[in-house]
């Protein structure tokens, strides 16, 4: 398969009944959930509006068999509002291999991006998946960098030599790369903790810390001050200090 396969691909529009379609989102959906519940209702309102929604893309997988790689939150709006009507979609006659990177491209391209978790998450099934991608294609396809592609092959290697059953997610496989592991961590596996807990944390608050660093950044201290201690503090402000990407004028605020 061509690194670029999927974008080589040559679709069709065509319109289906609903119930001629089939959604897998164990195969096709890269989200931590299948679908956002004020996503659905938003659309499920512009429907009733009178709003044409974007087209779903669809693999034809042989025959009559079709299969939603991305609308699944359009697909859950039409479904739910009992929708009668055929739905307009673009249609891919492909591989297996190529509709899961064809469902991730258009994921990345998302209005409803992909958290930094979902990424590295998504990049470590097309690691574990029987498909033989290249570092190029699954960086590509999720927005991971090829290092850390690297770095799952690599624990991928390690779990399948202790003969470990692959865990579904990327922090999990790091969780129990670590009990295998009897030699001190390389750089590049520290790195790879370190970014894989980092993006957990953003999901969870790098939003709010933004926010309330932009409008008052003395809460924020505040709240560091309040949950660490001052040894962490300290080994904090010193990496930020060092930090290449910190202006060497600007005074820090803590």
């Amino acid at each position: 398969m061509k690194t670029n396969a999927y974008v080589e691909l040559k679709p069709v529009k065509a319109r289906f009944h609903l119930s001629e379609l089939k959604v897998e989102p164990e195969t096709f959906q890269f989200r931590e959930k299948e679908t956002e519940e004020y996503h659905v209702k938003a659309l499920m309102d512009a429907i009733k509006a009178g709003y044409e929604l974007d087209l779903l893309t669809v693999w034809k997988r042989s025959e009559g068999d079709y299969v939603v790689v991305d609308g699944h939150h359009r697909y859950a709006a039409f479904r739910r509002l009992g929708y009668k009507k055929k739905v307009r979609a673009i249609v891919y006659e492909c591989s297996e291999a190529e509709a899961k990177l064809l469902a991730l491209n258009e994921n990345i391209k998302t209005k409803l991006p992909m958290t930094k978790t979902e990424r590295q998450n998504a990049a470590w099934r097309l690691v574990c998946s029987d498909h033989p991608y290249s570092k190029a294609q699954t960086a590509r396809a999720t927005g991971v960098s090829e290092r850390s592609v690297a770095n799952m092959r690599a624990a991928k290697k390690k779990l399948n030599e202790n003969e470990y059953p692959l865990p579904d997610t990327w922090w999990e496989a790091l969780q129990v790369e670590k009990g295998f592991s009897h030699e001190p961590l390389s750089a590049d596996e520290w790195e790879a903790r370190i970014e894989a807990e980092a993006n957990r944390l953003d999901d969870k608050i790098g939003l709010e810390i933004s926010l309330i660093g932009d409008r008052q950044w003395k809460a924020l201290a505040e709240v560091l001050s309040r949950r660490l201690d001052n040894y962490t503090l300290g080994r904090l402000v010193d990496y930020l200090s060092d930090h290449e990407s910190m202006d060497d004028e600007d005074d820090l605020p803590f």
